[in-house]
């Protein structure tokens, strides 16, 4: 069965999710790894991989939810 389409305006609502996901772990990690002698490219680069997986979750379940039983 396919999955109904979503609008565009649902889509700028997830991405926005990601932005915020991914700045306030940017900011942790670089508070919490980079005074550690890391690199601020790979802290960027942790952030980024963690908000993915918290979007790829996340949608996850939301999708689960507002599936009818």
């Amino acid at each position: 069965m396919p999955q109904p389409r979503s609008s565009i305006l649902v889509e700028i609502a997830w991405l926005a999710y990601f932005f915020v996901v991914f700045v306030i772990a940017v900011y942790v990690m670089v508070i919490a790894v980079v005074p550690h002698h890391f690199n601020d490219k790979i802290a960027v680069m942790l952030a980024a991989i963690f908000a993915g997986v918290v979007m790829i979750a996340t949608r996850a379940w939301w999708t689960a939810r507002q599936r009818p039983r």
